[in-house]
């Protein structure tokens, strides 16, 4: 596959990385601002973790059925592609339409419209997302081929989210949110079509329909021991992840105490300090192996999130914006190989899987990972709901904004003595490992 097409095709990771930042950095904001804010809140924070866990649950259920619909797809012009062509346009369209709510109060019609549209979003989402990932393991064959083409998108996943989370800051504050999410929402519908015309599935792609039935494919991924082992690592990293995330916000206006143009400066250390770290996590990963990269990082995270519980802490030599600034930066260099190193991994997955069945599922392989992912994410934003609605989040009551740090981190901690037993793919080619053995019976 020639480079620029695999440019192109990586490219599409931006897209949908960068609407999915813009609601998770902005949303919880704009429908639940700190409690000293000038804006009214349209929602109460239990109410918005609720609703966030409602749109991951729907998101969950979907990932299986696209995932599966997508593999047994017989469409002409490839498997994935009719679900890249007619999902990008709903998934943008639904994402501006959320900021545009129909009572400018707390109300339960705010409620029940931003239930609706998350789902929807959710939706279009794995429409879109699982299919795209699927192609990775088909067009890029080889270890090498896969952590350099992973690296590639890697660098359009980090730009489409220092776009949501750098520019979008300064959008904000100019010219207030549905402009921001507008112009947001258009550049990511670019990046969205990108793959659509430059992967030929009949060129570059050799896989064929699985031709397996939901329920059967479903049982026989969650039957690869290697795949669970990785998902429940991944999945805690993601819950850990997220809390912070939708955190930051709240960390830079109401902890460190500067306006919310200060939230893209220090989003910009983190995935700065990201993306300076990707050529290093591309050696290190073929050098000694895409595991040992991901324990380092999950163990760095493990270390560091804690400190965000002392960014306003008065016992801190430094001031709380140069701290927090530091900690933030430092926050890069794990986060780098966690860009990188997971759609590797599931590739290698659906490799094993292969040796057994002889059929390539890859789609199922990153839905049956959705279904987790989302499903812990939804429980993540509904445990920072909880946090805020009894611990606090203004300048007066700050302790559930601290809170996030050390809860983020025991998650980790959790992922990483898991993810410590996997099994590389490495050890089933050289014979260490049958692939038999992988399996559950």
């Amino acid at each position: 596959m020639p480079f620029l097409n695999r440019l192109f095709y990586a490219a599409g990771g931006a897209g949908f990385n960068l609407l999915e930042r813009v609601l998770t950095t902005w949303l919880m904001y704009y429908y639940v601002p700190p409690g000293d804010s000038v804006r009214n809140p349209l929602v109460a924070a239990g109410i918005f973790g609720s609703i966030m866990f409602f749109g991951r649950v729907v998101d969950a259920l979907a990932d299986p059925l696209i995932s599966n619909w997508s593999d047994n797809s017989r469409a002409s012009r490839g498997r994935r592609w009719p679900f890249l062509f007619w999902g990008a346009v709903p998934l943008v369209g639904i994402t501006i339409f959320m900021f545009y709510p129909p009572v400018a109060d707390e109300s339960a019609a705010n409620a029940f419209f931003l239930a609706i549209m998350l789902g929807l979003f959710f939706f279009f989402f794995t429409f879109y997302v699982c299919p795209y990932l699927a192609l990775l393991p088909e067009i890029a064959r080889s270890q090498r081929e896969r952590v350099d083409l992973s690296t590639l998108q890697a660098v359009f996943i980090l730009l489409g989210t220092a776009l949501a989370m750098v520019a979008s800051g300064p959008l904000v504050e100019r010219f207030g949110f549905a402009a921001m999410v507008w112009i947001m929402g258009l550049i990511a519908l670019l990046f969205l079509y990108m793959p659509v015309f430059a992967v030929n599935e009949k060129k570059f792609s050799r896989a064929k329909p699985a031709g397996m039935k939901l329920g059967e494919s479903l049982k026989k991924t969650f039957q690869n021991k290697a795949f669970l082992i990785y998902l429940v690592g991944n999945a805690l990293y993601w819950f850990g992840f997220n809390i912070i995330t939708m955190g930051v916000p709240y960390y830079v206006t109401v902890l460190i105490g500067v306006g919310e143009g200060q939230v893209s400066v220090f989003l910009g250390a983190v995935f700065g300090v990201a993306f300076v770290c990707f050529p290093l996590v591309n050696m290190a990963s073929k050098r000694w192996g895409k595991k040992s990269v991901m324990l380092f990082s999950l163990g760095a995270l493990i270390l560091l999130l804690p400190m965000i519980f002392f960014f306003n802490n008065p016992f801190i030599p430094l001031s709380p914006y140069n701290f927090g600034l530091i900690i933030m930066a430092l926050l890069g260099v794990p986060l780098a190989s966690l860009f990188i190193v997971p759609n590797a991994i599931v590739a290698d997955v659906t490799d094993i899987d292969e040796m057994v069945t002889g059929k390539r599922r890859e789609s199922m392989y990153f839905g049956a990972q959705g279904i987790v992912l989302k499903s812990v994410i939804a429980l993540s934003s509904l445990t920072l709901g909880l946090l805020f609605q009894f611990f606090g989040n203004s300048s007066a009551e700050p302790l559930g904004i601290q809170l996030t740090g050390p809860v983020a981190a025991f998650f980790i901690l959790i992922g990483f003595i898991v993810f410590s037993r996997y099994p590389e793919k490495e050890d089933v080619v050289k014979g260490d490992i049958e692939p038999e053995d992988l399996i559950i019976n």
